[in-house]
């Protein structure tokens, strides 16, 4: 249990809370830029069950943000290289790896005893289908997106991408990302994930930040 004493040692939480997260098995599709902080979040912080799924090969340019990467992981299949690391921060999580790309027609095998979806992808005709997916079989979906100097997390429940969304928008171009950004969206995500998981945090809120302004806000759907 040592290994969780500092999560322990604080007021808002408990060994109770501790055991509830033990108990949920998250799917994580991306583990890119975004996907690497969440999921270095998650198994260091109470999370024992976890799926990851990517399709990329590990790119020198990937490296500006993506902090479980080195260079000589150039070439290599992301979710080898992604679990490998993730086993070293914690040998005692129950964690696979697959290498696939999500489409409408495989995603239904990926669901099966999944608690909860997290899109840390890049693109949106994944997300979409990640979006329907959830929706389908009623599992709440961490979306996650950063663009430029942007970002915004919604915890869907009730709701999907698709209700929200102009499914148009997957046309527009996208903006580069500088490092830092990554960092900061995905660390709030994850902290307001593991509140979701414990029950202290509430669902269908679009949160978004501007780091060009400074400026955190939200909305609820």
């Amino acid at each position: 249990m040592s290994r969780y004493d500092r999560l322990l040692e604080l007021s808002t939480f408990s060994k109770e809370k501790l055991e509830l997260l033990s108990k949920k098995r998250i799917l994580l599709v991306g583990v890119g830029g975004v996907g690497q902080y969440i999921a270095t979040s998650l198994v260091t912080n109470g999370i024992q069950h976890l799926i990851i799924v990517d399709y990329d090969k590990v790119e020198l340019s990937n490296l500006n943000r993506q902090i479980l990467l080195k260079e000589e992981d150039v070439g290599k299949l992301k979710s080898d290289v992604v679990l490998a690391e993730l086993i070293k921060k914690n040998s005692e999580i129950e964690i696979c790896a697959r290498n696939m790309k999500v489409t409408a027609e495989n995603a239904e095998s990926m669901v099966e005893k999944i608690d909860l979806i997290i899109d840390a992808v890049d693109n949106w005709p994944t997300k979409l289908v990640l979006g329907d997916l959830a929706k389908k079989h009623n599992i709440p979906l961490l979306h996650i997106g950063v663009d430029g100097n942007q970002g915004q997390y919604c915890l869907f429940k009730d709701k999907s991408l698709s209700d929200v969304f102009d499914i148009n928008i997957k046309k527009e171009p996208r903006d580069g990302v500088m490092g830092p950004m990554v960092g900061t969206i995905a660390s709030l995500a994850s902290m307001y994930l593991i509140n979701y998981l414990v029950g202290d945090a509430p669902s269908d809120v679009l949160y978004y930040f501007d780091a060009k302004e400074n400026k955190l806000g939200q909305m609820k759907i």
